[in-house]
């Protein structure tokens, strides 16, 4: 009787020691469900919604934009043609959600729904949103509305000045410059016009296949580190290159303000104005 014992339990320390190598116990891996397949147009919309206060994720951000508007709902909107898989993570359960983008139908005019849009994910308690780049990578922060709005009227007094025409303030450059703001956050210190993707400043507002010659954007001026618009001003006033941008025959602008989190918990203020014909 006692050999016996002595055996079985042997074999359940066996047992154990098995589990134990090959992972068999499961109690902390989290459950996957696979939700239907959205289908959407670009520039169309659909709500995704889970049980739970979910971390949602996007995997191409450049396909769709995602709008976390609360912890069980994230809004999605179609880009451009493709598919992106949203994530949305409760506990130990993990939903998963395939968007199925299809182009638009070919409309006349310009290529204003050609500009690129940001996906974010707001920040419970905080004014701050994490903002998804087409590289994979996030920045946190938010918009400073206020700030860019005075930068609009800041370079429309300088342009008075130089007898030049004032620019009328663009809704679609304003939303290429709100991707480029963050981009420049991303940089930390952006040297130049190149986007983290390695490609120049004005794919933001064009396609591939024309060759970006239907963006919209025709000029940037760029700033980081300024607290207010009139610092801001001089300083693109003070630099030969920014100065020739102010003054072009330009007739349209969109400017950004990105307030970009620090690890010591205070901001950096990117800039980023856009400017069309």
């Amino acid at each position: 009787m006692k050999t016996r014992l002595k055996k079985l339990l042997l074999f359940t320390i066996l047992l154990v020691a098995v589990g134990m190598m090959f992972g068999v116990s499961n109690s902390a891996v989290a459950k996957t469900k696979k939700l239907k397949t959205k289908t959407i147009k670009a520039g169309k919309s659909v709500n995704l919604k889970v049980k739970g206060n979910a971390k949602w994720k996007i995997s191409k951000p450049d396909v769709a934009r995602m709008t976390v508007l609360n912890g069980s709902t994230a809004k999605v909107t179609g880009l451009q043609k493709g598919k992106t898989v949203i994530t949305a993570k409760v506990k130990k359960t993990q939903y998963k959600a395939t968007i199925n983008v299809k182009a638009s139908p070919k409309k006349g005019g310009n290529s204003s729904s050609h500009v690129e849009s940001l996906s974010s994910s707001k920040i419970s308690g905080s004014p701050d949103s994490t903002y998804f780049l087409n590289i994979g990578d996030t920045v946190v922060g938010h918009f400073d509305d206020g700030f860019a709005n005075s930068v609009v009227s800041k370079t429309n007094s300088y342009r008075s000045k130089k007898r030049k025409g004032s620019l009328t303030n663009d809704s679609v450059l304003t939303e290429a410059a709100r991707v480029r703001a963050v981009e420049s956050a991303w940089f930390e210190e952006p040297a130049d016009h190149t986007r983290p993707n390695g490609q120049p400043y004005y794919t933001v507002g064009g396609t591939k296949a024309k060759k970006y010659k239907d963006s919209p954007v025709y000029g940037e001026n760029l700033a980081w580190g300024f607290s207010n618009a009139e610092e801001t001003l001089e300083g693109w006033i003070g630099s030969s290159s920014h100065r020739a941008n102010l003054e072009r025959d330009f007739v349209s602008v969109g400017v950004a303000v990105f307030m970009a989190k620090q690890a010591d918990g205070g901001y950096v203020a990117y800039i980023a104005q856009e400017f069309g014909r």
